[in-house]
C-alpha cells in the first residue's frame, strides 16, 4: 500500500540461491516466494520510484533561495504556511529515496512552521516508524491524534505501532475504525487486511472483516485469501494483471502487488504459528525494494523482531 504521507535503511536479505546466481527450485507449498525468486533474476536492483515525488535538488534549491528563517523564528514568519509546504516536499523527496532520517529533519523544520499541523506530525511519525524509533514515532501520532483524533491515516500509522508492539486489542480497534471509515474502498481493504491479521495474530478464533461494500480489483484477491476462497497459487493470476495493459490502478504493478502479497500471506503464515516460514517472505518482500509502501517499513519491524 503506497504511504499517504509522504533508506538508508535497505536489508539486503537476497535468499541464497539468487545471490550465487543458482536458480532455486520451486517449491510447490510456496508459490509467492517462488515468484518473487523469478522475478528478482530480471529486476532493476535500484529501489522503486516514489510517485508524485518533487526532484530533491530542485527542492533543496527552492528553500535555499526562499529565505527561509531559523527554524525557532519560523512560525510566527509571513510565509510560514510556504515554507512548511517547502519542508514538506523536501521530506517527501528523502523518504522516496530511502533516506528517513533526513526526511525526519525535514519534516522537523516544517513542524517548527506549523506546529499545530496534524498532517506534518503524522508524516513524521511515519518516517520515525521506518527508522524503528517507535517510541518518537508514538509521540509524533499521538500529537498527531490530539489535532484531528478522526483521521484516517493518522488512526493507521497508530495502529501499524501497535501491531509491532504486540498491542492486540488497540491493534483491533484502530484497524476496525480505518476499515470502516476510509471513503476509498479499495484503501480501506488494506485496513481490512491489517484488522484481520491483527484479530489473527491476537487469538480470535473466528476473525470477520467491517461489513461494507468491497472495492474493486486489487487487492480485494487478498480479502478472498483470507477467507479460503483463493489458494495461495490462485493469487499469482492477479498479482501478475499488474503488469497488463488493462490495469488502470495506480501503485499495482506486479511488482507492488507481489510486494503487498508476500507481507500478508508471510503475516498470515506467523499467525499459524510458522514465523520462520514468515521470515523468508518477508526478507522477499524488502528485496522488491518497494521503500514507499507501508508494507515494507512493518516488514523491517517484524523482521526484527524474529532475530
Amino acid at each position: 500500500m503506497k504511504r499517504l504521507l509522504q533508506a538508508s535503511l535497505v536489508v539486503w536479505l537476497v535468499l541464497p540461491a539468487i545471490a550465487s546466481g543458482v536458480e532455486p527450485p520451486k517449491d510447490p507449498a510456496h508459490p509467492l516466494l517462488d515468484l518473487a525468486r523469478e522475478l528478482e533474476v530480471t529486476r532493476d536492483r535500484k529501489p522503486k520510484a516514489a510517485p508524485g515525488v518533487s526532484n530533491l535538488p530542485d527542492i533543496l534549491h527552492l528553500i535555499q533561495q526562499s529565505g527561509a528563517p531559523a527554524d525557532e523564528a519560523c512560525a510566527g514568519s509571513i510565509g510560514a504556511a510556504r515554507y512548511a509546504g517547502l519542508y514538506l516536499e523536501a521530506g517527501a523527496a528523502r523518504s522516496g529515496e530511502g533516506d528517513f532520517t533526513g526526511a525526519a529533519v525535514e519534516y522537523r523544520r516544517a513542524h517548527s512552521c506549523r506546529p499545530r499541523d496534524a498532517f506534518i506530525l503524522a508524516a513524521l511519525a511515519g518516517v520515525l516508524f521506518d527508522l524503528r524509533d517507535f517510541a518518537g514515532a508514538r509521540e509524533a501520532i499521538d500529537a498527531s491524534l490530539a489535532i484531528d483524533p478522526r483521521d484516517i491515516n493518522a488512526n493507521r500509522l497508530a495502529g501499524n505501532l501497535d501491531y509491532v508492539e504486540e498491542r492486540w486489542a488497540d491493534a483491533i480497534a484502530r484497524y476496525r475504525y480505518v476499515a470502516s471509515s476510509d471513503p476509498d474502498r479499495n484503501q480501506a481493504a488494506y485496513g481490512q487486511l491489517m484488522f484481520w491479521l491483527a484479530q489473527r495474530r491476537g487469538g480470535v478464533a473466528r476473525p470477520e472483516f467491517v461489513a461494507r461494500t468491497p472495492g474493486d480489483g486489487w487487492p480485494q484477491p487478498l480479502m478472498m485469501y483470507m477467507r479460503g476462497q483463493y489458494t495461495e497459487g490462485e493469487l499469482i493470476a492477479p498479482i501478475k494483471d499488474g503488469d497488463s495493459e488493462t490495469n488502470s490502478q495506480a501503485n499495482t504493478d506486479t511488482d507492488e502487488r507481489l510486494c503487498e502479497a508476500l507481507f500478508y500471506v508471510g503475516e498470515e503464515y506467523w499467525a499459524r504459528g510458522q514465523p520462520e516460514v514468515a521470515r523468508d517472505y518477508l526478507a522477499a518482500l524488502v528485496n522488491i525494494k518497494v521503500l514507499f509502501f507501508i508494507e515494507h517499513g512493518l516488514a523491517l519491524a517484524e523482521i526484527a523482531k524474529l532475530r
